[in-house]
């Protein structure tokens, strides 16, 4: 199936002759069968696992394409500021960059939209064939089609099914609550409920069974430089019903609104549910404690749990039962009786050309190798080696996966069950900076350095109108207006 579908491409290219009309750079060249012979193509990546399937399909680039492709590896915390140097530059030192897709306000000017392309080859690179969640939320800019999904990261809800469907617990938390035990619980009060029933001292009783080790019944991933999102987890539905990062109007930061509060105070409800050190917990932290410890009851996290349920460890009681993942969208907020849920889809990594560019068809062709439907692209998101989370139809519905991995499909049910309800993350110039200002009085909030969550959000909000008259506030409404487009 894999030589078919390269027989059917490479035909196509040279009956073309020009193959990927960009309108901006080289002719394709058909000799021997390789396109763009000769042509070396400069892609930027996110260094370690991310960078592994550019270097295992460098080979394969070159025999059929006749492109070398240069491999440029940097670390995520690094991306940001190396890329936009050189994007601001127009050096041309890169032909493909790999971003988050949260950075568009600030790439957009120095990023080739694809539309040409997909028109000219009939959407061969598979912009339909990727969830709308996704489409929406990372590739498309101001209605143009500015980038391709790598990696469909996304964040669900985990937590101990195994638990939750224990009689005794079921039982006591009803007489104790007033309702039966959720499974999964749908409102951030249900979570702060079933996150102080859980919480046990090691020797106390857990689904019957003694604890050998100190349980708890939340956690987040809190360290400063990330905890913005766990909080924006809160955040976007406690907004509802139309939550909104700025008034569309006039710009005015909503970051500090009653509701803003509201959703704050829960976070710090949770701490106290969290185990110790939760506030220095990066991913590896949180991932441990839960995957691997067993002594975390419900967390929010990417989809690296979903994909390898089958590795969850046991409860940390004596003769535990079966580990059971549960898996479901991130909890929402009620709003006159109405269920508000979002999951938030904007922390993605995407690939674009540069304008400054100096072989655009040839990098679309890179791209197209990459990312388009095929076998090759599927291997990429089963191997979890990688790290490449799925986006595409293609894959979510991919039957060689579910043969490969069984019990794969709870999980990709509920992702595509989640992702219903996409919400973006800010995406306009600057944001990288509006999120790190939003990071950093989070975390002085959790840590105790501000008295009150209205304190640290109003910080929040009047460090957010400088930043918006630092860029302009006419300029930063604009692009807010194109991050619903």
């Amino acid at each position: 199936m894999r030589k078919f579908v390269v027989l059917v491409f490479l035909v196509t290219l040279i009956a073309g002759g020009i193959v990927f009309a960009g309108g901006q750079g080289e002719k394709a060249k058909p000799s021997g069968g390789k396109p763009f012979e000769g042509v070396t193509v400069s892609v930027i990546v996110h260094a370690g696992h991310h960078a592994a399937p550019w270097y295992d399909e460098k080979e394969n680039i070159k025999n059929k394409l006749g492109i070398t492709l240069d491999i440029i590896e940097s670390t995520p915390e690094q991306l940001y500021s190396k890329e936009l140097l050189e994007l601001t530059q127009r050096t041309g030192a890169y032909d493909i960059v790999q971003y988050n897709s949260a950075w568009i306000g600030d790439y957009a000017p120095y990023i080739l939209p694809l539309d040409n392309y997909v028109k000219k080859d009939n959407d061969a690179i598979g912009f339909n064939d990727i969830l709308p969640a996704f489409n929406k939320a990372q590739n498309l800019w101001g209605g143009k089609k500015m980038s391709i999904t790598l990696d469909g990261d996304t964040f669900l809800f985990y937590y101990r099914e195994d638990l939750f469907r224990n009689k005794a617990e079921k039982l006591a938390f009803k007489a104790k609550y007033g309702y039966e035990l959720p499974d999964p619980p749908e409102t951030w009060q249900q979570v702060v409920d079933l996150a102080k029933f859980f919480t046990r001292k090691k020797g106390e009783k857990l689904a019957g069974r003694t604890l050998t080790k100190n349980f708890y019944g939340y956690a987040d991933q809190a360290k400063r430089g990330r905890v913005y999102y766990w909080y924006l987890f809160r955040y976007v539905p406690f907004s509802a019903p139309n939550p909104q990062y700025f008034d569309p109007a006039t710009m005015k930061p909503l970051i500090n609104s009653t509701k803003a509060v509201a959703a704050l105070d829960n976070m710090k409800e949770l701490l106290k549910y969290s185990p110790p050190g939760v506030l220095s917990w990066e991913w590896d932290e949180l991932y441990n404690a839960a995957m691997k410890g067993g002594t975390v009851g419900m967390w929010i996290h990417w989809t690296d749990e979903g994909r390898g349920f089958n590795t969850l460890a046991p409860l940390s009681v004596e003769n535990p039962p079966k580990p059971i993942l549960g898996i479901a969208g991130t909890p929402g907020v009620k709003v006159n009786g109405k269920l508000y849920k979002y999951t938030i889809v904007d922390s993605a990594w995407v690939a674009s050309i540069t304008k400054a560019s100096k072989h655009p068809d040839a990098a679309y062709a890179v791209l197209k190798f990459m990312f388009a439907p095929s076998e090759r692209h599927l291997k990429f998101i089963m191997n979890p080696d990688y790290g490449w989370d799925p986006s595409r139809y293609s894959t979510f519905n991919s039957k060689e996966w579910r043969k490969d991995v069984p019990g794969i499909g709870n999980y990709l049910a509920k992702e595509l069950e989640a992702l219903k309800e996409g919400y973006p993350m800010l995406k306009i110039p600057g944001a990288f900076e509006y999120d790190d200002v939003l990071d950093m009085d989070v975390s002085k909030y959790l840590a105790g350095e501000f008295k009150t969550s209205q304190e640290a959000l109003d910080s929040v909000a009047k460090k957010w109108n400088e930043l918006n008259k630092k860029f302009g506030v006419d300029k930063q409404k604009a692009y807010y207006a194109k991050m619903w487009k």
